[in-house]
């Protein structure tokens, strides 16, 4: 394996030889990387070039990447972390998904700094060029909000379709002396927008027999029984209704949005056999947890960037296994299953759906 460190290769070459059997052409096969908090030239690189690896010898699907992908700091610095990241992510050669998370506008550098200004953010249109460039050609956006940075990608011959949430999608407007009006590292949002779209566009699966959803988000979409949740996502519960009812073939209508007063969301399912969500992905908390809510599991992975968030969490040492944490996840549709088979730091797990 040129090109990559003996450890790194030796961690590679062992998750092919145990997942060779497992994944296949039946199952949805895919990378789940999250909060690598990167700095440029920051060994999470390491991280990029075993999935590298991987794609070269298993037959993934995607790479979906959770959000939190840099260090805050100055604001070229950011980007070219950002930029880099993205980049050697999406050498791997299979489509790569990227989630905005909240520390990924940067917001929080000018408010530590009180600069007074916002000259060090990224903005929603940047974020779009700079992390989601390698999947536009794959991924169906809101038309009519072309800055948006919720979209969905199909995957038609395993019948799934991927769709990545926004939860800080608000408007960057500022205040009279410059600040922005509500930074992303606090202020978590479904807008009445993105609501209206996931029920009307992205949970449409007409003459989709079969299909199923993956659903992605940084923040976990509830806080209840969340370890590490933090604060609540306004629309969090108008979301989960209009999840609850795809997955029913039922109908929800919600009538008090917060941030879009006197807008309302309308779901109706009603005309579709009940579908199937395998799983609510999420960061965010760098921790390892499943939680069901109305028996759709709730899933987040611990952070890959070599940090120890909680006593109870593994122990991370930069230039060993335990540097970086990510999961190949291998779904099995005839089972109702998901395995995560664990890179560096934490444990194996299988989940139901």
């Amino acid at each position: 394996m040129a090109g990559i460190d003996e450890l790194y290769a030796d961690i590679a070459r062992t998750a092919i030889e145990n997942l060779a059997d497992s994944q296949n052409e039946r199952t949805l096969n895919f990378v789940f990387i999250t909060d690598l908090h990167h700095g440029l030239g920051g060994n999470q690189l390491n991280s990029a070039r075993i999935i590298g690896e991987i794609a070269k010898n298993l037959p993934l699907d995607f790479i979906l990447c959770g959000g939190d992908i840099s260090i805050n700091g100055p604001k070229s610095e950011v980007v070219a972390a950002q930029r880099e990241m993205t980049a050697e992510l999406a050498a791997a050669g299979v489509p790569l998904l990227m989630v905005k998370g909240n520390h990924d506008d940067n917001s929080i550098y000018d408010y530590e700094l009180q600069s007074g200004g916002a000259e060090h953010v990224v903005y929603p249109h940047e974020t779009r060029e700079i992390t989601l460039d390698p999947v536009k050609e794959l991924a169906s956006f809101n038309t009519e909000h072309p800055m948006s940075l919720y979209y969905y990608v199909d995957i038609p011959h395993k019948k799934t379709r991927v769709i990545v949430l926004d939860c800080t999608d608000f408007p960057y407007t500022h205040k009279e002396n410059g600040e922005l009006a509500l930074l992303g590292q606090w202020h978590y949002i479904f807008s009445a927008k993105q609501l209206s779209w996931l029920a009307n566009e992205a949970l449409v699966l007409h003459n989709k027999a079969g299909w199923r959803v993956l659903i992605a988000s940084h923040v976990p979409i509830l806080q209840e029984d969340i370890v590490g949740a933090d604060h609540a996502v306004r629309n969090d519960e108008a979301l989960w209704g209009i999840l609850k009812a795809f997955r029913e073939g039922g109908t929800y209508g919600s009538y008090a949005l917060e941030g879009a007063p006197g807008e309302k969301v309308v779901a109706d399912f009603s005309k579709q056999v009940p579908g199937t969500v395998i799983g609510c992905l999420f960061g965010h908390v760098h921790h390892d947890q499943v939680v069901y809510k109305d028996g759709i599991p709730m899933v987040s992975t611990l952070n890959a960037c070599t940090h120890q968030e909680f006593a109870n969490s593994p122990e991370r040492v930069k230039g060993t296994a335990s540097e970086s944490a990510f999961d190949i996840m291998t779904a099995d549709f005839e089972h109702s299953r998901i395995t995560a088979y664990r890179i560096g730091a934490g444990m194996h797990r299988n989940f139901t759906y």
